[in-house]
C-alpha cells in the first residue's frame, strides 16, 4: 500500500493568550485498535499530560460528531487512541518550534513529521497527519481547528486511528504556548 502524508496546512496564529502552570502527567491504560490490544511497548510511552489529556477528549468529542469542513461534508469518525510514539514527535515538534522561534510544519533541524514520527519509534505506517497552533489557549484551540476547514477534515479523517499530542507553555517564546497534534494509521 502506498504511504500517504496529508497535506499539511498552518493555522493562522489567532490570539495570543496563553496558559501556564506545571503539567503533571497520568498514564493510559492500554487500547485496542482493529481488535488488537496494544500493549505499551506497541504504543510507546502512555505517559499524558492534564492538557494532552483534555485535547484528547475534545479530539474525541469532535470527531463522534458529523460536521461540515469548509465545504466538505465529514461524517463522524471513531476515536482515535492515543500514540506515545506520535506524542513524543508531537512533543519534540512543539518544543523546537518554541526553541528556535518559528511555526511551521516541516523543522529547519528535523524536517517534516514523516521524518520526525519515524525516529520517534512510529513505523509501518501508511498515512500521518498534523496540525499545528500557536498562540492559543487549551479553551479555543479545538474551536479554531474546527474553523480552518483543513484542519477540520484531518481531524476528522476516519482513517487516522492512532494520535499523539503536544501542549507546550514556554514563557519568553515567540508564541508562549503550541499545540501540535501528530495523527497516523498502521
Amino acid at each position: 500500500m502506498q504511504k500517504k502524508l496529508l497535506p499539511l496546512l498552518i493555522l493562522p496564529v489567532l490570539a495570543l493568550a496563553s496558559c501556564g502552570g506545571p503539567s503533571t502527567g497520568t498514564s493510559l491504560t492500554p487500547t485496542a485498535v482493529n481488535n488488537t490490544t496494544l500493549t505499551p511497548q506497541d504504543a510507546g510511552d502512555q505517559t499524558i499530560s492534564t492538557e494532552e489529556a483534555q485535547m484528547l477528549r475534545d479530539l474525541n468529542a469532535a470527531r463522534a460528531v458529523a460536521r461540515t469542513c469548509g465545504s466538505k461534508q465529514m461524517p463522524a469518525a471513531a476515536p482515535v487512541t492515543w500514540n506515545g510514539y506520535l506524542a513524543t514527535a508531537a512533543r519534540a515538534h512543539a518544543l523546537d518550534m518554541a526553541v528556535n522561534g518559528y511555526f511551521a510544519h516541516t523543522s529547519p533541524t528535523y524536517g517534516g513529521i514523516d521524518t520526525r514520527a519515524g525516529a520517534a519509534g512510529y513505523s509501518g505506517w501508511k498515512e500521518l497527519g498534523e496540525n499545528i497552533a500557536a498562540g492559543q489557549n487549551l479553551q479555543t484551540v479545538m474551536a479554531a481547528w474546527l474553523a480552518s476547514p483543513g484542519h477540520c477534515e484531518t481531524l476528522m479523517d476516519a482513517g487516522l486511528k492512532e494520535v499523539g499530542l503536544a501542549y507546550l507553555y514556554r514563557p519568553g517564546s515567540q508564541f508562549g504556548t503550541y499545540f501540535v497534534q501528530e495523527f497516523g494509521r498502521r
